[in-house]
């Protein structure tokens, strides 16, 4: 039997040596049990107990409440354990009714073989623990579900501010182009050096064209080397080659 699961089941029989005969099975076969002789003081069990049983083992000839009548209510308290009910074979319109109904999972015939009665125990504490492998199962997956919806919601906020940021850099990148090709355009740096080169008579007409060219590349150098610097990009060609 797994270590991972600590086993008890809860024994309901009037019958006290019958009890406690079955209580020492289920000892054998390493699970825990509790034994209680009446359907109601078993439900009032139930339902204080820290933690669900993992199987019930019920008789279902007892005074005051028949063993199928107690675990159809044992089931709305605790719908995870595992019901058996042990009945004789003048019982079987009464265990068919209570199969049909989902109250019990499977009946144990009197009298019954110790060993095939041990194997089919331990078969119901597997389900069990299939059922509550289950439940961890699905509480993890809602967890990670949860986890992913959070975290693509924060991607997408994410995604938005870096969208505006986008944005607003091609808005500026788009203000300097512009800024810089109507610089151009609006201011004739060529008659402003040549103008100047003359009236201080520094340079003659014919070595004036050659500086032109050398001026106008080094301006543009220098314009470029800013606009590179803050995150722009020039124009590929000067205006007005």
């Amino acid at each position: 039997m797994p270590e991972k699961f600590d086993h008890t089941i809860l024994i309901v029989d009037d019958e006290e040596q019958v009890g406690k005969a079955l209580g020492r099975l289920m000892k054998g076969i390493g699970a825990k049990y509790v034994y209680m002789d009446s359907g109601q003081k078993a439900l009032d069990r139930i339902k204080t107990t820290p933690r669900p049983f993992s199987l019930i083992l019920s008789d279902q000839r007892m005074p005051g409440m028949e063993g199928s009548v107690f675990l159809k209510e044992a089931k709305k308290i605790s719908p995870d354990t595992i019901r058996f009910l042990i009945t004789g074979y003048a019982d079987v319109d009464a265990v068919t009714d209570a199969v049909n109904k989902g109250s019990i999972h499977r009946y144990i015939a009197k009298p019954w073989d110790n060993r095939v009665l041990a194997e089919t125990v331990k078969a119901g504490l597997e389900q069990h623990e299939m059922i509550m492998e289950n439940h961890k199962l699905f509480a993890v997956a809602k967890e990670q579900n949860t986890k992913l919806y959070n975290l693509n919601m924060e991607f997408k906020k994410s995604a938005a501010v870096h969208q505006k940021a986008i944005i607003q850099k091609d808005k500026q990148i788009a203000e300097l182009k512009d800024r810089l090709e109507k610089g151009f355009e609006n201011r004739n740096y060529i008659n402003e050096i040549e103008a100047l080169l003359k009236g201080k008579q520094m340079l003659e007409q014919e070595k004036l064209n050659s500086l032109y060219a050398a001026v106008i590349a080094e301006l543009y150098e220098q314009f470029q080397d800013i606009a590179t610097r803050n995150g722009f990009e020039m124009p590929q060609n000067i205006p007005g080659d």
